[in-house]
């Protein structure tokens, strides 16, 4: 994760749209709710890396300040069991990140598995695991066909069996900002933003078209739909802290009452002012190991 920190100051109201903010944030109140979500999962046994702590070099901390975005750590970094897969940012705002990143994943000992290369270009926030075996791709206005088709080619190395690619539509910034898997029986979805047919590759088959929301239900989710609304307030974008926890922004009271139906806790934070930064809590972490 990264702490905001003299970046945020960048986000002006002549420039919060070039740093691609959805408004100008209260850069004190930004900062502290961040810190209190770091608390929260620490107080809930996670282990928490910040950036800034791991990285010594003067250069590098200067470049941190260039990035209000770096919060969105997220975006970055996947990784999988067999290492880590380097993302390649859509706009040259945000493109110094995953060096940055991958720096300080350098001091922890990890090992990458790919690093996304020009002309493609591939964002975490458009990678959710449905399993150990199977990798939703959303592919639209962030990752590109061209960063899908560089992913495809290391899913064996990887131990995946299966990408699905998922269409987005173009006012949909990630795909988990239109799904998201709370447990392995449980997703919480905007089926509007789904409506447009995947297509899945296989290890050893041809590709198929699919309809997701279809193939969730048969891979034995029940699925939570989210009204626009609920989507603009990032409802799907939650963390999950286990099989039956899950953490998200406050002022989505039906959706959290109908994920504690099916047993599984919703955790709120404050998010009225990291909401302007246009992500969620999935979109401030970036899981290195998972239980």
């Amino acid at each position: 994760m990264h702490s905001p920190g003299k970046e945020l100051d960048l986000v002006l109201p002549r420039s919060f749209r070039k740093f691609l903010f959805e408004h100008v944030p209260q850069a004190e109140e930004f900062r502290k709710q961040h810190e209190a979500f770091v608390d929260l999962l620490r107080s809930e046994g996670v282990e928490v890396f910040l950036i800034t702590e791991l990285l010594k070099r003067p250069t590098l901390l200067r470049c941190v300040e260039k990035y209000p975005n770096l919060v969105f750590t997220r975006d970055t970094v996947t990784m999988n069991p067999a290492g880590y897969i380097l993302m390649r940012m859509k706009y040259p705002t945000r493109r110094g990140e995953p060096a940055i990143v991958e720096a300080a994943l350098l001091k922890l000992g990890l090992r990458d598995l790919m690093k996304t290369k020009s002309p493609g270009t591939m964002e975490g926030g458009d990678l959710i695991f449905l399993d150990e075996e199977t990798l939703l791709v959303g592919v639209g206005n962030r990752t590109s066909w061209k960063g899908l088709q560089q992913l495809n080619r290391t899913a064996t190395k990887s131990g995946l069996k299966r990408l699905i690619a998922v269409h987005l539509p173009p006012t949909v910034i990630h795909l988990d900002g239109t799904m998201m898997v709370c447990n392995p029986g449980l997703a919480i979805v905007h089926p509007k933003s789904l409506r447009q047919p995947a297509l899945m590759y296989e290890e050893g088959k041809f590709r198929e078209r699919i309809g997701l929301t279809e193939f969730l239900r048969k891979s034995g989710l029940n699925l939570i739909e989210v009204t626009d609304q609920e989507r603009r307030n990032r409802a799907t974008n939650v963390i999950g802290l286990g099989p039956n926890k899950v953490v998200g922004y406050a002022g989505n009271a039906r959706v959290k009452l109908r994920v504690e139906r099916e047993g599984v806790d919703f955790i709120e934070i404050e998010g009225s002012e990291l909401i302007r930064g246009a992500g969620g809590p999935r979109c401030m972490t970036a899981p290195l190991l998972r239980d």
